[in-house]
């Protein structure tokens, strides 16, 4: 068998942000060992990529294009959507889990957003990009929750400090 691979790039430059190559390759895998390796996924263009069960936990995926991908069993937890584009994210849901509000929630409080609008697939969904053939919840709109707030080290002491009536030192390895 032949090596695969397979490359991440930047979705409006095109510069390859981390690169990755073995037998059976595929872009979750290479996803996965990006993040593994602690590179920077901010801006990846990850349209239509199948990240059933990927483990994208605590990832920089600021602006990045998550469009029409598959976050079946994704975890999300922690990960930074700043800007990123899941219009068209595909979740897969039981068949018989009539009530989508539940799973709509826990999606929510896990990555920290707010889905404004939601279609719930119970067939077929043609789509610009690809065709569903699961019963699941494609995002049509979303807004992060709860914006995060950017500040230094002294700034984060100073206001923890202030917050909690003590003396905070942050300690940088």
């Amino acid at each position: 068998m032949s090596k695969i691979k397979i490359e991440i790039k930047n979705r409006w430059t095109g510069s390859v942000l981390f690169e990755y190559e073995k037998e059976n390759n595929i872009l979750r895998d290479t996803v996965e060992e990006a993040i593994k390796e602690g590179a920077d996924l901010e801006g990846a263009d990850l349209e239509g990529a199948n990240l059933k069960g990927a483990n994208l936990k605590r990832v920089n995926l600021a602006a990045a294009n998550l469009a029409i991908a598959n976050l079946e069993g994704a975890d999300l937890e922690g990960a930074f959507l700043k800007g990123a584009d899941l219009e068209g994210a595909y979740i897969y849901l039981n068949v018989n889990e009539i009530d989508a509000k539940n799973v709509i929630k826990n999606f929510e409080e896990k990555n920290n957003i707010k889905i404004t609008e939601w279609y719930i697939n119970r067939n077929i969904i043609p789509t610009r990009w690809n065709c569903f053939w699961k019963y699941g919840l494609i995002i049509c709109n979303y807004e992060i929750a709860k914006p995060t707030k950017n500040m230094t080290i002294d700034k984060a002491e100073k206001e923890l400090s202030e917050k909690y009536n003590c003396e905070v030192r942050i300690k940088v390895k």
